[in-house]
C-alpha cells in the first residue's frame, strides 16, 4: 500500500516509476508473463507522419533564390576608399551608406569638435560591428572603416599617404 506522500508525488507527475512498479507487482502476481518489461518507460513522442520538416515558405524562398542571376563582385585588395572630412554628426549617414555598399571609408576627424568626434566614433564602431567590418586608426585623427573581407591595397595606401591621411609606419 502506498503512502499519501507517494500518491501525491505520482499525482503531480514526479513519481511515475514507483506507481508503475506497484502496478507491475500486482499484475505479476496475477499473470507473470504479462508483467515482463516491454521497453523503456516514459512518454513517447510520435514522429510526424509527413516527410522531413521544411519551413512553410520554403518553395517561395527556393524560387526567389533560383531567380537571382546578378552577381556583384566583392571589392578586394584594390578597393578605393572614400574620404569623408567630418564637420558634423550628419556625416554619419554618408559613412553608413558607403559601408552598406561595401566601400571602405577614411574618416578624417582632425578638424572636428571633440563631442562630435566621440559621437562619430561611437556610431562608426556600432555600424562596423553590425556589418562585421573593421575599424583602424591610420593617422592622428584619421580612422579607416572597412566592411568585412575588404582591405586596402598598396596603391591605395600610397594614395592616402600622399593626401596626408595614412601614416605608413603607424
Amino acid at each position: 500500500m502506498s503512502s499519501i506522500w507517494q500518491k501525491a508525488m505520482y499525482f503531480l507527475g514526479l513519481d511515475d516509476e514507483s506507481r508503475e512498479l506497484d502496478e507491475r507487482e500486482v499484475s505479476a502476481q496475477a499473470d507473470p508473463i504479462a508483467a515482463m518489461d516491454t521497453g523503456p518507460r516514459g512518454r513517447r513522442v510520435e514522429p510526424p507522419a509527413t516527410g522531413p520538416w521544411r519551413p512553410a515558405n520554403a518553395e517561395a524562398h527556393m524560387e526567389r533564390v533560383g531567380a537571382v542571376t546578378t552577381v556583384h563582385p566583392v571589392p578586394g585588395s584594390d578597393a578605393e576608399a572614400e574620404v569623408i572630412i567630418a564637420d558634423s554628426f550628419a556625416d554619419a549617414q554618408q559613412l553608413a551608406d558607403h559601408l552598406r555598399v561595401r566601400r571602405p571609408v577614411v574618416l578624417d576627424l582632425r578638424d572636428t569638435e571633440p563631442d562630435t568626434v566621440r559621437r562619430l566614433v561611437d556610431f562608426a564602431s556600432g555600424i562596423t560591428y553590425a556589418l562585421d567590418g573593421t575599424m583602424q586608426k591610420i593617422a592622428q585623427g584619421v580612422i579607416l572603416v572597412a566592411p568585412s573581407r575588404v582591405v586596402l591595397g598598396e596603391g591605395e595606401r600610397q594614395r592616402l599617404a600622399e593626401l596626408g591621411l595614412f601614416q605608413l609606419e603607424l
